[in-house]
């Protein structure tokens, strides 16, 4: 990443470092005043250079506290995908990794059991017909007062039950999913990855073998377990943070364990995250910060704030560019600043690449000077 980030900062210190740009900003830094000017990048840019956007929000300015936690995937959101019936594997049509939709080909099955359906279903069809052709002409017949009675029920009955009997073997074929033939075409129950496949082509399967996983990682839960004092401070529909290196996710509580266990003394919280950017992976060891108290006020992290010139600058991202804005700050909240004036709930602010951003500010600036 640095062969990266320090290409980019060099060519971006030359184009925007002119003489003339310092010369603008002359009499400010006479004064010992912060050259709050705007600093214009792509989106592309933002992303080579690593800078994290985060959205500022109220939030309890109480006690935070820090739960170790790991992500779990979302059984509501996993699929198995089995076999109904027994047979050979003759086609796969995804492999571990790949996304599908809902009702995505996964693999095709010939089945000895689904031919034999198929032929008794064929021959209920044949009875039916020609149940139906004797109806129809004993219906006719004893229109005509040609036939006795008997015999005409006796044709309705014998139509009726083989019309029974191949509309119960269609459903019955039917229950198994799409056949083609001889053969079943299994399909994925839901979207999401590929992530695991149990089967190969030729393998004999059944209704008790796994042959695929699927798994929607776009919401995943995150289990932590608190000490009993911090539980008794977390209420469900409480906001928490999942902190994953230098990223923060939000996630929301919606489960508090109902026992404390016994070995360690800790009580199971789930939360749900949304895993928008795919950065949780189930099975990664995370710490889920959860804020506590009812006092809200705005907070902001303290790696999304440069010390500059004796006071504490924020970037806003507006659209196109980066607004510098001065913070008037309460309070450290560990590893928060509650913020009394600067910047409002809903704004985008970065949180990492800010010491690019400074140098921008100020390091360009100085370097105008100097011509």
């Amino acid at each position: 990443m640095m062969r990266i980030v320090l290409p980019l900062l060099m060519s971006f210190l030359l184009v925007y470092g002119g003489g003339e740009h310092g010369h603008e900003h002359e009499h400010e830094h006479e004064h010992g005043e912060v050259p709050l000017e705007e600093i214009h990048l792509t989106e592309e840019q933002i992303k080579d250079l690593g800078i994290e956007l985060y959205t500022v929000r109220k939030e309890p300015a109480g006690r935070l506290i820090n739960i170790p936690a790991e992500v779990k995937e979302n059984p509501l959101l996993s699929y198995a995908v089995f076999s109904p019936v027994e047979g050979i594997i003759r086609k796969l049509y995804v492999k571990e990794g790949d996304w599908v939709e809902k009702g995505t080909p996964v693999a095709e099955i010939y089945s000895p059991e689904l031919a034999d359906l198929v032929g008794e279903l064929e021959m209920a069809r044949v009875r039916m017909e020609t149940a139906k052709k004797i109806y129809e002409r004993d219906k006719e017949l004893y229109a005509q007062r040609v036939i006795q009675y008997t015999r005409f029920y006796t044709s309705m009955v014998n139509y009726e039950r083989a019309e029974g009997e191949f509309k119960a073997l269609r459903e019955r074929l039917k229950s198994y999913g799409d056949v083609k033939g001889y053969h079943l075409i299994l399909r994925s129950p839901g979207e999401g990855y590929v992530v695991s496949q149990n089967v190969v082509l030729g393998e004999s399967v059944g209704p008790d073998r796994e042959l695929f996983r699927i798994h929607f990682h776009k919401v995943l839960w995150v289990y932590g377990w608190a000490d009993e004092r911090s539980a008794r401070e977390i209420k469900e529909g409480m906001r928490a943070e999942v902190t994953l290196s230098d990223s923060l996710l939000p996630c929301r509580i919606d489960f508090i364990g109902h026992e404390v266990d016994e070995k360690t003394r800790r009580v199971k919280i789930r939360c749900v995250a949304h895993n928008r950017k795919h950065l949780l992976k189930p099975g990664m060891f995370v710490t889920l910060k959860v804020r506590t108290g009812k006092e809200k006020a705005i907070l902001v992290p303290k790696t999304a704030v440069q010390d500059i010139e004796g006071k504490k600058i924020l970037f806003v991202w507006k659209e196109d560019h980066f607004e510098p804005r001065e913070l008037h700050i309460l309070r450290e909240v560990n590893g928060y600043y509650v913020v009394e004036e600067g910047v409002s709930e809903g704004e985008r602010v970065a949180i990492s690449g800010t010491v690019f951003l400074k140098t921008k500010l100020v390091g360009v600036e100085e370097a105008g000077h100097a011509h």
